[in-house]
């Protein structure tokens, strides 16, 4: 009942089944005069007849008389004496006798329903005063709803059960592929849409769905153009940064102190421009892209291993180490400068928050779930970690926990960014939680294909 599907499908079914069984057992019964009759000119008059056989012929008689009312009228029959035993001998049910215990001096007819059939019984008097209680089972009665009728109404609720089906389905189909739409749209699939099947519809639902559309046009719309103005702004930087480090170098010829010091501190902050411009740009190339489009067998151990021996030598200047601690060799089909540049800007960010003096832990492992292997990188810091709130937006461009933090860094906030849309190429996801007592970890996840695993010693 979590889904609209079951819920609409079961409330209409419900509600059409109750109005169908409704409308058959209690729709206004057959006069019951018009049964007493019936029932003190038949049945009574055989009741009589079985007394009058059982005290004439005894048993024999009466059990023969039973044989040929059983033929003819009813289906089960009993003649029982007031200590609820049935003269015949015969097996008493015990639906007949709790009938044959109702019956009472004021009411010398009583009947009860017990599944599809009826049983009737009725005091009956001997001559000689002696009582006793006749019972019968028929199949069915005049004005009760019988076997053929309960058939036709299992028949009826089967059948609404579909068209309830069919309804439900046709309600909900389109909220289904509404939400279908808006996850792709949450993931980055911005060509996602979700009316696509509901050309001949023309109700609330399908008007919902082309508002929905309209929006997603409207949104991709405005991210392409925010890509590419991104794309065109930062290659019309490239030129002005360009002469102004030509500027700065022709200015630091001056020997003067605070001329030296002022173009040290114009160059610094040209390269940092240079290097967020780059990274803007490689960003805006990862987006542009659909797919992988060069693609090679990378084996990832070995890249691994290099990216690691690199950062190592990089973490010297800020006084901590890169250590692989162990890896399995294994290999996947990719961009091998996409994903070495998603890792390497995973490392550099560990880089940067981990404690001095302290080690930035890689570590590679494989696993095999099913049929598909999957390969994850885990980076782990002994930074001060990250907020649980911001974990999921470590991700998003220029996203900055502290501005003054980021600044002494040198952070921008795109080198994670650019990792997540590199690793999402190759059919991954990354993700980062903080560790127990201090640090961040970020593992990047991809398939790959898994060979023998190889530990890696460290010193």
């Amino acid at each position: 009942m979590r889904t609209l599907f079951w819920k609409i499908f079961l409330s209409f079914w419900v509600v059409v089944a109750a109005s169908i069984v409704g409308s058959l057992f209690f729709r206004p019964a057959a006069p019951l005069p018009a049964w007493q009759n019936l029932v003190s000119t038949g049945f009574g008059i055989q009741s009589q007849n079985l007394v009058q056989a059982y005290e004439r012929g005894g048993q024999p008689e009466l059990v023969r008389l039973m044989q040929r009312l059983r033929q003819s009228s009813y289906d089960q029959i009993f003649l029982l004496d007031a200590k609820g035993n049935d003269v015949a001998g015969q097996q008493v049910t015990p639906q007949a006798r709790r009938v044959a215990k109702r019956v009472t001096a004021d009411s010398k007819v009583e009947f009860a329903r017990v599944g599809g059939d009826t049983l009737l019984a009725e005091r009956v008097v001997s001559i000689d005063d002696t009582r006793y209680v006749a019972v019968a089972r028929f199949l069915e009665v005049p004005g009760l709803p019988g076997r053929p009728l309960l058939r036709g109404l299992a028949v009826a609720i089967a059948i609404s059960g579909i068209v309830c089906f069919w309804l439900a389905r046709y309600l909900s189909a389109p909220i289904v592929r509404l939400r279908n739409a808006a996850h792709e749209l949450a993931r980055g699939n911005l060509a996602a849409r979700a009316g696509r099947q509901l050309s001949n519809r023309h109700d609330e639902i399908a008007q919902l769905v082309q508002e929905f559309d309209r929006m997603a046009v409207q949104i991709e719309s405005l991210m392409c153009a925010q890509k590419r103005l991104i794309s065109d702004v930062s290659h019309e930087f490239r030129s002005p940064l360009t002469r102004m480090y030509l500027a700065a170098e022709l200015i630091r010829k001056v020997n003067h102190p605070a001329v030296k010091t002022a173009s040290l501190r114009i160059e610094q902050e040209i390269e940092r421009l240079n290097g967020m411009i780059s990274n803007l740009l490689t960003l805006s190339k990862i987006d542009a892209c659909e797919s992988l489009t060069s693609k090679k067998t990378i084996d990832v151990a070995d890249l691994l291993r290099t990216i690691v021996n690199d950062a190592d030598f990089e973490a010297h200047d800020h006084d901590c180490r890169v250590i692989l601690y162990g890896s399995e060799d294994c290999s996947t089909i990719g961009n091998p400068d996409l994903l070495r540049s998603a890792v390497e800007n995973v490392i550099r960010n560990a880089i940067r928050y981990t404690a001095q003096q302290t080690e930035v832990e890689v570590q590679l492992t494989c696993e095999t779930h099913g049929a598909a292997s999957e390969a994850t990188i885990s980076v782990r810091d002994h930074g001060p970690g990250v907020p649980e709130s911001s974990l999921d937006e470590l991700f998003r461009p220029f996203f900055r926990l502290d501005e003054s933090r980021e600044r002494s860094t040198g952070g921008v906030g795109l080198g994670l960014a650019i990792a997540q849309r590199a690793v999402k190429l190759h059919g991954g996801e990354i993700r980062a939680q903080n560790c127990a007592g201090r640090g961040l970890e970020v593992m990047i996840s991809f398939p790959v294909a898994i060979s023998a695993p190889v530990l890696i010693q460290t010193s």
